[in-house]
């Protein structure tokens, strides 16, 4: 996305106030767990499960609009890599990603971030159990997500000549129930995204992987990074075509108490002001000494850890189960606003 000089300015008096951006360049000691030269992890001194980290783009952005396609490939692809090296440090079976854009879901930093939990059964965190909600997406809802959606990915993914995109691929077993209860928003030869049958809101779309079944540490960080794409894509799709005022996605993989058949999910939920849904958490300080053990011991584990798109992740051996804004008219929309807005509301 182009930013204008006046966008640049606000980012710029934005940047030296921001608390994170006060860590990554050390005025704040953080807890680092990860860094190479465009990404940073740190754990979280406000944990909402044990081994809670934080991770981001050292650069300052509020959202991922303004991000290059480069910098959102190589953050992304982490995520497998993270994924397992949080696993095995906490001794935990599953893993989740939490993603809040805009004030409505729960966003309180200027600076972009993404929460990662490792997760386990008994963990007493239950705010992501979706399964008991009854709210559904409308007919002309679905076909305008439908529309918009194949349209984002193509102009994303159809300026590049060597991309791999060709069709929609070959339905996997383990999606076969998906497919025959869901409506297919959209889908190509690594993901398929369709309405949610029991969903938080109108529009909660969710995003699977048609190469892998339940961990995200066994995608490769070209399919990590596709898998992303598409539920950032969905994000807009609702948050143009639905006029919602924010969107979280929270990624579900592995075996915990809120994901009880380990299944690897991308959940897409549109948000509106004071919707009454507890997603986010309480923030409570966590014990300093514990912090840095634990610290300690995730770091131990992702000095391995690196971006190379070409790699697949090495699989934890543990038993488990298995840049334009189209709008719903059919117009394309800059995004300046949505990011002014974005900008403004951490002034």
């Amino acid at each position: 996305m182009e930013i204008s000089p006046e966008m640049k300015a606000q980012l710029e008096a934005q940047k030296k106030e921001c608390i994170f951006c006060k860590l990554i360049r050390g005025e704040i000691p953080p807890k680092t767990i990860f860094e190479d030269d465009m990404t940073i992890a740190m754990l979280d001194i406000y944990p909402a499960v044990k081994g809670h980290c934080t991770y981001m783009l050292k650069e300052h952005y509020p959202l991922p609009a303004y991000f290059s396609g480069e910098e959102f490939t190589h953050m992304f692809a982490l995520i497998p890599g993270l994924a397992a090296a949080q696993k095995k440090a906490m001794v935990m079976t599953g893993f989740n990603t939490v993603i809040s854009m805009g004030g409505a879901a729960g966003q309180m930093s200027p600076h972009f971030l993404v929460h990662l939990f490792p997760r386990e059964k008994g963990d007493g965190f239950f705010n992501f159990n979706f399964d008991k909600q009854k709210k559904s997406t409308d007919e002309n809802s679905v076909k305008m997500l439908a529309q918009n959606m194949p349209i984002m990915m193509k102009n994303h993914f159809g300026r590049n000549p060597a991309s791999w995109h060709v069709g929609k691929g070959n339905v996997p077993a383990h999606l076969s129930s998906i497919y025959e209860n869901g409506e297919v928003v959209y889908e190509d030869e690594k993901v398929l995204c369709v309405t949610a049958n029991e969903s938080l809101a109108k529009g909660h779309l969710i995003v699977y992987s048609k190469e892998e079944e339940s961990l995200i540490e066994n995608l490769s960080q070209e399919s990590s990074a596709h898998l992303f794409f598409a539920a950032s894509f969905a994000s807009t799709a609702v948050f143009e075509g639905l006029g919602a005022h924010g969107t979280n996605i929270i990624l579900k993989s592995g075996i915990a108490s809120d994901n009880p058949d380990g299944r690897l999910s991308v959940h897409v939920i549109p948000r509106m002001q004071d919707d009454g849904q507890k997603i986010m958490w309480e923030p409570k300080q966590g014990d300093m000494e514990k912090l840095d053990g634990i610290a300690s011991k995730i770091k131990d584990k992702t000095w391995k850890v690196n971006f190379d798109p070409g790699k697949k992740e090495e699989p934890k051996k543990v038993e488990e189960k298995k840049e334009k804004i189209l709008i719903s008219d059919g117009s394309v929309d800059n995004g300046k606003d949505e990011i002014l807005n974005a900008i403004n509301q951490f002034k």
